[in-house]
Parts: structure tokens; C-alpha cells; sequence
């Protein structure tokens, strides 16, 4: 039955086999557009509170891992109050970059990375909750596997630390960098600093969220977020997550998203009672994890020079509409989601504006097997009928990240485990003991929110970054972009803030594998850097793409737009800024289709880059001395 399609019965929404015909399809669709109807809200994006931007709220995001001692002061760090390269961010994209800026030339010891956390890592550092793992197979996931060293970054690292704000000179040619350090226990130590070349690599998920529910303030039980797991609360610790402090407690835990299926399994090992709020049920596909047998890896993965790149371009290859590679060297869940082009990009071509309706509803054709086998999955190992219904996805896969757990559906069978399904809502208030959903009152001693991040589809990079930059002529980047879009070239350099190398993916190219991604923008960037010192003869210098340049690739990336229309329809959710893009004024359609990712696939912006390196020629590119 993995392949047969299903039609629904209107009256009582149960699911029978039939051929793929066009009256499943328009029936299937008329179920996504009726769920999604249920969570559009006129509140949107502004439903979360920011904990980043709120007084009251900033305490959920405090560091619990920090060791207070490791923690250098800042001035010991720039001693000279001055650096070549500043790398904003320490986790998979900062490390890459550093890297790369190793193999240019930079030395490491003129490298500064900075990061609020205590620690290299990123969202690996920040999220330690019990049930962790990663869903994307490690021999891809992992970078540098083919050259496994010491880059001496640790020296590099300058934590506890963030940028408030950039500002560049552009008669020195360099970077006014103000830095604030909250250490532990001391008051903020402030530093300005002077940077030749600056790298913002913060990620798309880094600054926690809480939905904006009346009464989260006057609970009075034991709270906090996922990212930052309370194991004084629970009892055990991320090596040893043996969570005894929780058998005779009563545990809500809001959200049901990829932090959350993974928590969940392990949660109610422990808890007297677990309370799982979902507002839109998750897609969980089979997560197949296999050990690492050494003889086949050296027999069959690591066969030559380049194995990562053709095991990686292999697994892009499989995000398509047509034929994908006839072998599959991963062979994994995520290799078996073509649809999944609605959100890394089409290989096979752009299309005009007109042929979007038509191109969704081909993205949703090819989708319906698989979310027929995952709701049929659901019917195979939830045992009751009622919470099974409740636990069925209606939405296409594209519209959220696909996730991957074997053991998140059985939980549902355990006694001690309820799903409280809000239809759609929400949670509609919490009182000092409980948490209210429609008219029932549901008491728990400790809620955990698995609410997620910041929004990765809003903002600059600066507000990504919770900075202010300041480009050419006193530009600012966060009133610049929204007003009239980027002005990048391959979404790495933009025309106004020259030596400040970005980490996408607006304007650049987007893989299901995100830490392959972040990979490939720090080399580009570091070919660009290295390329232009030997232009610039050892003089200072500003290294900006032209404005024809830019204005061109603008064009391409606006060219190819269209296939990524497709998220702006979806159930709401982080990808379409929980139903936002979907009523943009017409005045911003504009800017928003030169803002997207490149709309023909990551493996398609890699040829084109790829191409123009090999040219050596740095056309688009204007190194000033």
C-alpha cells in the first residue's frame, strides 16, 4: 500500500484506496486548503515572542552549558584592538569559514570568531536535549571528513560575545566593529575593534521563540525552551540523560516539531504523565539509522579522492522532478522526496509566473505516495484509532522540514502519555498551574516549549545577527534590503558593504544538507578574498561586486523565483512566515523574488559559480585600493 494513492471520504475524512485520478487530487487538496485555513492567523509571524527582543522573556535564553573560567575576557582577545578577519557565528558556518580562510592564506592567529555562546558549536552547542540526533546521514553531514586535521581554531574563539553593530570606513578600507562581552557573573565588558574583512555566519535557527500566550509569566512551575534543556529540572545530563527527577511529575510539552519528536520518546521513559500540545501534527518518516561498518566504509563510501562531494552531489541530484541518479549512494528518507524542490530550488528550469497553480499542484501530485505512506504509518503504530486521526499530517511535504523518528509514534501508545490536539489554535492561555486549551484546563508542573527559532525566511542578515551594519555612504542593511532588495553576487558580496562576506542562502544556492551549504559560501568566499589580495598589490582595499554585476544576478535570481513561490500557499509555518508571504503587497513581491534562493537548485548555482572560478577572471568583482 506505500504507493497506492488515497481518496477522501468528505463525510468522514477516513482514508480508502484508489487509483491517482484527478478527484483524489482535487479532494486531497481541498483537505490541505481546509487545514491550513484552521492556522492562518491575522497576527502571523507576530504570534512568537522574540526572546532575543524582550526584557521579560530574556531569561529563557540564558546559557546553561557555559563554563565561566574557559571564558576569556575580550581584551585579551584583540589585544591590539584590531583583527584581519571577524567570523560573527561559531557554529558549522563559522568553523567553515575560518577554515577556509586558513587554506587562502589568512593566518589563524588573525582570525577572531565571536558568538553569545560559550562555545563552539551552534546549534549543536545549544541544543542538548535529551533524544538529540542528527536526521541528515553523518558521511555527508560531517565537513572536512576527506581531510581530518587541526586548524588551530580553538585560540580563535572569542565567546560569550556578540557584534552590536559595523560600520564601514571607506577611506581606511576596513571595518568599525563595536563588541559586547556577558560573562557570566560580570557586568558587560565593551570593546571597539578594527577589522579588514568581516564574515557573518549566524545560521537560520538561532534565536528561540515562545508563542505569545497570555499568562506564560504567571505560571509557577518549572519552564523552558528546548535549546536550553533544564537537567537540574528533569535530573540526568546531556551524556547521561537519565531524567529521574521527573517520576512523579506531570510534563506539557508545546509543539510538535523536530526538537519535540525527538524529546518526546524520551520524556515519557521518565514523567508521571506527559502532556504532547499539538497545534499541527507532524510528517515523520522512518529514520533507518544504521552503525558504521568499517570494511564497507572503506569498500563502498570512501572510494577515492572527492568521495564527499560525489556522495553529496548525489544526494542534491535526488531534488528533482526528473529521473534522479540511478544509484542511490545515501539511500536514506530524504533522498525520497522529490517535492522537496519547492524549497531547494527546481534543476529542471525556471518558470514563468503564470504556470505557478500548475506547477504546485504537480509539486502535490508527486507528493501524494509519500504522505499517503506516512498517514497509512500512523494507522500502523498508533493504536488508538482516535489519536492516530489526530496524529496524520495534511500538508504537502515541502511546506515543513521533513523528520525522520522511529519511536515518536509508538510513544502515543504508552499510558502515560496524552496527545492534546488543539485543532488548529493553539494554546489559549496558561494560569500559574495549567495550561488552558479551549475550555479545559490541563495542570502540569513543568512545561517545556518546543517552539523553535526566529523565523529563517525574515530579515537581513544583520537582523539575523541581532547587529546593525552600516555599508557605504551610511547605508543601513536593515532599512537598505527591505526597501529595494539585495545587491549580491551569488549571494555572497553585496555592492554596499564591500569586504563583508555573507553565508546566504538569499540569493545563493540551498541544500537539504545545510552544513554542505554553509561549506560552499565560505569557499567562494575565500577564492573572492584571496583572489583580490593579489590584486590589491599588499595595499588596503575594498572588495564589492559592481552594480551592473549585481543588478544581473538579481535578474537571474528573480528569473528563477517562481518554482519558490510555491511555500507562500502552504500551512503556516517558519518557511512562509506562518502564512505571511502569502499576503505581501504587490510592492514587495518585487524585492522578495530578487531576495529568494536560487531558484534552480544548489548543484545548478555550484555550476555557475564553479564556472566563473574557473575563469579566474573575478568578473563583476572591483577590488578598490
Amino acid at each position: 500500500m506505500n504507493d497506492a494513492t488515497k481518496i477522501i471520504n468528505p463525510t468522514t475524512k477516513s482514508e480508502i484506496d484508489a487509483p491517482a485520478n484527478e478527484a483524489t487530487m482535487q479532494s486531497i487538496k481541498e483537505r490541505y486548503e481546509e487545514e491550513k485555513e484552521k492556522r492562518l492567523r491575522d497576527d502571523g509571524n507576530a504570534q512568537y515572542i522574540d526572546a532575543s527582543k524582550s526584557a521579560q522573556f530574556e531569561q529563557f535564553g540564558a546559557d546553561p552549558w557555559v563554563d565561566p573560567v574557559s571564558i576569556e575576557p575580550i581584551s585579551t582577545k584583540f589585544p591590539d584592538n584590531q583583527t584581519e578577519m571577524l567570523i560573527v557565528g561559531a557554529g558549522w558556518g563559522g568553523i567553515q569559514y575560518a577554515v577556509q580562510m586558513i587554506k587562502s592564506g589568512i593566518l589563524a592567529q588573525n582570525i577572531r570568531i565571536i558568538d553569545p555562546a560559550g562555545g563552539f558549536g551552534g546549534t549543536w552547542y545549544w541544543n542538548r536535549y535529551p533524544g538529540l540526533m542528527c536526521d541528515v546521514e553523518s558521511y555527508i553531514y560531517l565537513p572536512f571528513l576527506e581531510e581530518t586535521g587541526h586548524f588551530g581554531l580553538v585560540e580563535c574563539g572569542v565567546f560569550q560575545t556578540q557584534a552590536e553593530k559595523l560600520v564601514w570606513d571607506d577611506d581606511a578600507k576596513i571595518w568599525h566593529v563595536d563588541l559586547v562581552q556577558s560573562r557570566k557573573g560580570e557586568d558587560l565588558q565593551r570593546l571597539s575593534v578594527l577589522c579588514n574583512f568581516v564574515s557573518i555566519a549566524v545560521g537560520v535557527l538561532n534565536w528561540l521563540k515562545f508563542p505569545d500566550v497570555p499568562g506564560i509569566l504567571d505560571y509557577r512551575g518549572e519552564i523552558f525552551h528546548t535549546s536550553r534543556w533544564a537537567y537540574d529540572i528533569t535530573g540526568g545530563s546531556p551524556k547521561d540523560p537519565v531524567l529521574d527527577k521527573l517520576k512523579n511529575r506531570t510534563v506539557a510539552i508545546i509543539g510538535t516539531g523536530a526538537c519535540s519528536i525527538q524529546a518526546v520518546p524520551e520524556l515519557a521513559r521518565w514523567c508521571k504523565h506527559l502532556y504532547v500540545i499539538q497545534r499541527t501534527p507532524a510528517s515523520v518518516d522512518i529514520r533507518d539509522q544504521r552503525e558504521t561498518d568499517v570494511n564497507q566504509f572503506n569498500a563502498e563510501v570512501c572510494t577515492g579522492k572527492g568521495w564527499q562531494r560525489e556522495r553529496m552531489k548525489n544526494f542534491n541530484a535526488h531534488f528533482t522532478l526528473g529521473e534522479p541518479p540511478a544509484v542511490n549512494l545515501v539511500d536514506d528518507e530524504w533522498t525520497r522526496v522529490p517535492a522537496l524542490v519547492g524549497i531547494t530550488g527546481n534543476p529542471n528550469g525556471p518558470i514563468p509566473p503564470s504556470e505557478i497553480a500548475a506547477y504546485t499542484s504537480k509539486l502535490i501530485e508527486i507528493d501524494i505516495p509519500r504522505q499517503n505512506r506516512i498517514r497509512t504509518r500512523v494507522d500502523e503504530q498508533v493504536n488508538d484509532p482516535v489519536t492516530a486521526v489526530k496524529l496524520k499530517p495534511w500538508y504537502p511535504s515541502f511546506c515543513k522540514r521533513p523528520l525522520l523518528h522511529d519511536d515518536y509514534l509508538a510513544t502515543f501508545n504508552k499510558s502515560n502519555v496524552s496527545l492534546i490536539d488543539t485543532d488548529g489554535k493553539g494554546v489559549d492561555g496558561i494560569t500559574a498551574d495549567s495550561l488552558v486549551i479551549g475550555k479545559k484546563e490541563y495542570k502540569a508542573d513543568i512545561i517545556i516549549f518546543a517552539t523553535g527559532y526566529r523565523s529563517p525566511s525574515t530579515g537581513t542578515t544583520a537582523d539575523k545577527a541581532n547587529l546593525t551594519i552600516i555599508g557605504k555612504n551610511g547605508v543601513s542593511m536593515s532599512t537598505e534590503w527591505p526597501r529595494v532588495g539585495l545587491t549580491t553576487l551569488h549571494g555572497i558580496l553585496d555592492v554596499k558593504f564591500p569586504n563583508l562576506f555573507l553565508s546566504g542562502p538569499q540569493q545563493a544556492g540551498l541544500s537539504g544538507n545545510y552544513a554542505f551549504t554553509l561549506g560552499e559560501y565560505a569557499k567562494h568566499a575565500a577564492y573572492i578574498l584571496s583572489e583580490s589580495k593579489h590584486r590589491s598589490n599588499g595595499k588596503p582595499f575594498a572588495v564589492a561586486p559592481t552594480a551592473e554585476a549585481a543588478e544581473h544576478w538579481a535578474a537571474l535570481v528573480t528569473m528563477n523565483s517562481p518554482v519558490m513561490a510555491v511555500m507562500a500557499g502552504c500551512t503556516p509555518g517558519y518557511y512562509n512566515l506562518e502564512g505571511e508571504m502569502a499576503r505581501l503587497p504587490v510592492e514587495y513581491q518585487t524585492i522578495a523574488a530578487r531576495s529568494t534562493v536560487w531558484g534552480s537548485g544548489i548543484e545548478d548555482w555550484l555550476d555557475v559559480i564553479e564556472k566563473w572560478r574557473a575563469a579566474g577572471r573575478m568578473d563583476g568583482i572591483e577590488v578598490r585600493v
